[in-house]
């Protein structure tokens, strides 16, 4: 009993110590922070969102200057391998998708770093080797219109995709690969081809932009679109439109990421930031910009969406591969003309 005691005591010291040194770490950051004064975050985030998360973060750090720069990613790529080249990339934070973020750790653009926030995040969106870290997702998922379908006939999954009766009903979105390169991750490259060959052979109809997509669906372009954000459909549901989703088995989920540059400007504060995009008040703020949480435990404003992040049932889609060409392969094995 003694022997108990002794051990059990000694686990509260230690503990309390790694709790003590993550304090003095944290403070640390922030006094460092202070000195910096600023944070340069060049991202793909909208203003709108970002007015959110800035106006969250400037109440919790009033002595930093947050600085964002909207870039598409595209053009974000651009800037940054100029300003990379010339050797001085003037960010200290950089957010993107997955695969561009994954391009920045190719090109040694990005720094490791281990965010303590990322333990609380959900499984999955974390970079093993700490290069990116998730702060919000999306799910792709099955969406209707619920005037010209009912739900019990809607597709389920994505085999019952390739069934006849919805030959010709079916619409996607053809401006990113997110079908193939969830199905490679998924099920590997040959079923993954071998899929959307048959996809390809149901007459899917190819619309540019999820936000296109959608609001033609709500509209009645079509039954049926495959592959859909989640959040497009809840912004047209609270809006009245005549839309509903079915999740997938398992959901495809995507990620929007960020990452701490290598040989920031500010490098203290560069982690104070990505640190309180990760917090529950960082997180908070996106959802009330509309986005999808990834912390455990911040809700969103639909039910749905909260019981498809707690299932258990997602399959976050990584890029194996150049996006370019994961990208090329699409479009042909969907008959899609560039």
């Amino acid at each position: 009993m003694r022997l108990q005691y002794i051990i059990g005591a000694v686990v509260l010291i230690a503990a309390g110590l790694a709790s003590a040194a993550a304090r003095a770490q944290s403070q640390s950051l922030i006094e460092q922070a202070r000195k910096e004064g600023e944070v340069v975050y060049y991202s793909t985030m909208s203003v709108s969102v970002f007015e959110i998360l800035h106006k969250a973060a400037k109440e919790k750090y009033p002595f930093l200057n947050f600085q964002h720069v909207y870039l598409a990613s595209g053009r974000q790529a651009a800037r940054v391998m100029l300003e990379h080249r010339s050797g001085k990339i003037q960010a200290d934070v950089l957010g993107n998708s997955l695969e561009g973020m994954t391009y920045y750790r190719d090109q040694k653009i990005l720094a490791r770093y281990d965010s303590p926030e990322g333990k609380a995040l959900i499984d999955g969106s974390v970079d093993p080797d700490r290069f990116w870290i998730g702060i919000t997702t999306d799910f792709l998922v099955t969406a209707y219109n619920t005037r010209l379908i009912a739900r019990a006939k809607a597709p389920k999954n994505y085999d019952e995709y390739l069934n006849p009766e919805f030959k010709g009903q079916m619409a996607n979105n053809s401006s990113v690969p997110y079908p193939y390169t969830g199905m490679i991750s998924l099920r590997g490259v040959e079923q993954a081809k071998a899929y959307l060959k048959r996809l390809q052979q149901q007459d899917v109809r190819p619309v540019e932009g999820y936000t296109h997509t959608s609001n033609l669906l709500a509209a009645g372009e079509y039954p049926i679109v495959i592959f859909m954000q989640v959040s497009k459909i809840e912004e047209l549901k609270k809006k009245g439109a005549p839309v509903d989703f079915l999740p997938g088995a398992p959901t495809f989920a995507t990620l929007s990421t960020v990452g701490v540059v290598q040989n920031a400007p500010h490098p203290a504060a560069a982690k104070l930031f990505v640190d309180f995009i990760l917090s529950p008040e960082g997180q908070q703020a996106l959802v009330r910009g509309g986005k999808i949480p990834l912390r455990k435990g911040v809700k969103t404003p639909a039910k749905a969406i909260d019981d498809l992040i707690t299932g258990g049932n997602l399959h976050f889609v990584k890029l194996l591969g150049a996006y370019s060409e994961a990208m090329q392969t699409y479009q042909q094995l969907l008959g899609i003309k560039q």
